[in-house]
């Protein structure tokens, strides 16, 4: 009758065996979603060094400027071009244009309202790492891709840790950061810095996985709850008709019932989606686009609310965190630096592993 310590020795050996395959299975999925990852991390810093180190938001700006601008932007600049609008903020300090395709951005000055014109070529780097990294550039197929990657990914963290513990005592920072890197020891860096950087890398793959999961397969909550307000158009601003209400006059409306609350995401009305939608964000919260938002029906003047994000369940207050959690917009620059040291490290993991294992191939 075998032992127990070849009892564990051979479940360690099994586990090992399903923790290379899995890996070498996403090895590629996940090295392309972690090295995309990285390079969005910063994108708003890069954005305002590289493109519009000057702008800053005015000290005076508020919601009576803001919505005069949205009169001007959406005269002058067709619907196309303008799909989704999204307001200055203090760390955007300009207005954010994205046209119905998803790719062309555009950034306009609050001074003048037209487009900053320098280093474009970072807004085109960023909408292709987005893809990239949000579907692989293949629709629907990629986002399922990434949805198993992450999962798989999930596994390879928590078994990777089962099978480093028992070695813990060895760990060294020389194995995390090495100041000469030998091919000999790659999996000794595979090892620990997988063991170091595990409880980010498990939270950025699990926020990951369940916003793809909410996306393809079914929310883990139903729908928040909304309400529709006894209030018309014309009730909250007495001069105005719903037919020939302005842009600003409907964001001067949603405001009126979010008044604590700073616009961030709007869309204004088309011929074929006639509700005027406007996103606020709340003070202290962490999404940085807000989960507030006010919809003004320009057929019939009815006005429509969500529930404020700071008065929902707890369940669903964490579910709104996903996004901050694993993107760090939003958050202060200690998560944001760790959130970029755990792509960096699980591109590291994802080189080590594969180089290592196809190295060992070679010599057998």
């Amino acid at each position: 009758m075998p032992s127990s310590r070849s009892r564990r020795s051979h479940r360690a050996s099994t586990l090992e065996r399903w923790h290379l395959w899995c890996g070498l299975a996403v090895l590629i999925f996940l090295l392309l979603a972690a090295f995309s990852g990285i390079s969005l991390v910063y994108k708003k810093l890069l954005i305002t060094w590289l493109m519009v180190p000057q702008a800053e938001l005015p000290a005076h700006y508020g919601v009576a400027q803001m919505a005069a601008q949205l009169d001007v932007i959406a005269a002058n600049i067709a619907p196309a071009q303008r799909d989704l609008i999204k307001a200055p903020n203090l760390e955007e300090p300009y207005w954010t244009l994205t046209g119905i395709d998803k790719q062309q951005v555009q950034l306009l000055s609050l001074e003048t309202l037209e487009p900053h014109q320098t280093n474009l070529w970072l807004l085109d780097f960023f909408a292709f790492m987005r893809i990239l990294h949000t579907e692989l550039f293949t629709g629907v197929i990629g986002e399922g891709i990434l949805l198993v990657s992450g999962v798989v990914g999930l596994f390879l963290c928590i078994s990777g840790i089962i099978l480093w513990w028992p070695t813990k005592r060895s760990f060294r920072w020389r194995w995390v950061f090495p100041k000469n890197i030998s091919a000999r020891y790659l999996m000794q860096y595979h090892r620990h810095s997988g063991a170091l950087a595990s409880v980010i890398l498990v939270v950025i793959l699990l926020t990951g996985s369940i916003m793809l999961w909410q996306k393809l397969v079914r929310p883990l909550m139903s729908p928040a709850p909304v309400s529709v307000l006894p209030n018309h158009l014309e009730q909250v601003i007495p001069s105005t008709s719903h037919v020939d209400a302005t842009p600003a006059q409907f964001l001067l409306a949603a405001h009126k019932f979010i008044p604590d609350g700073w616009p961030t995401y709007i869309r204004l009305p088309t011929v074929n989606a006639p509700d005027a939608s406007i996103r606020f964000r709340l003070p202290d919260e962490w999404h940085p686009n807000g989960r507030t938002s006010v919809k003004i029906n320009t057929l019939t003047g009815d006005i429509t609310l969500s529930a404020r994000s700071d008065e929902v369940s707890p369940a669903r207050r964490l579910v709104n965190q996903l996004y901050p959690l694993h993107s760090a917009y939003g958050m202060n620059a200690v998560y944001v630096f760790l959130v970029f040291f755990s792509g960096i490290t699980l591109v590291w993991l994802s080189l080590t592993g594969g180089i290592s294992y196809f190295k060992k191939r070679s010599t057998r």
